[in-house]
């Protein structure tokens, strides 16, 4: 599987989420899953998915919540104490990379206060067992869709291999 960065930059990756949503949350008093929407739709969540440099490693986490939001931050302390939503925003971000997958695509099945009610007890587990329970929350392929992906056929190819209509085939 192709990623859009290299696993060097990850570590500064989980980094800079944990502490954005840690502050965006704990300091800013933000709502969680609004942020984490706010987040998913922004430059800095396409830059992440993209691998732009400046955005894996260019911004802190106040420059990145301060384009986030659009004004001013003043907030850049981040508490040596762990949060869950520090925790979340660390899973997050490993959890998308791992995956390979958009942050909104990632929202569409578990939210983020579902991520941060896994702190417990997820926290004290490797990182992997977080990201298998995300990994869950997404529907799995049916195993026709999965042989023909792999054979790479179309539906409507596979309706005229087999005989069977495309709506009976759609429907598996």
């Amino acid at each position: 599987m192709i990623r859009a960065y290299n696993e060097i930059y990850l570590n500064s990756v989980m980094h800079n989420l944990a502490a954005l949503f840690d502050i965006a949350i704990n300091a800013e008093g933000l709502e969680p899953d609004s942020f984490a929407n706010l987040f998913a739709n922004s430059k800095i969540a396409s830059g992440i998915e993209n691998g732009m440099p400046n955005i894996l490693v260019g911004k802190s986490a106040t420059e990145m919540l301060m384009l986030i939001l659009d004004k001013p931050i003043d907030y850049t302390f981040v508490p040596a104490d762990r949060t869950a939503e520090y925790w979340a925003g660390w899973i997050l971000a490993n959890a998308q990379w791992f995956l390979n997958k958009p942050f909104k695509e990632i929202f569409s099945v578990v939210s983020f206060n579902s991520l941060i009610s896994m702190y417990h007890p997820y926290h004290e587990a490797d990182e992997m067992k977080a990201i298998e329970k995300i990994l869950g929350f997404f529907p799995s392929d049916s195993p026709l869709k999965e042989i023909r992906k792999k054979r790479k056929l179309t539906q409507e190819h596979l309706a005229l291999l087999s005989g069977v209509n495309v709506r009976s085939i759609s429907l598996i």
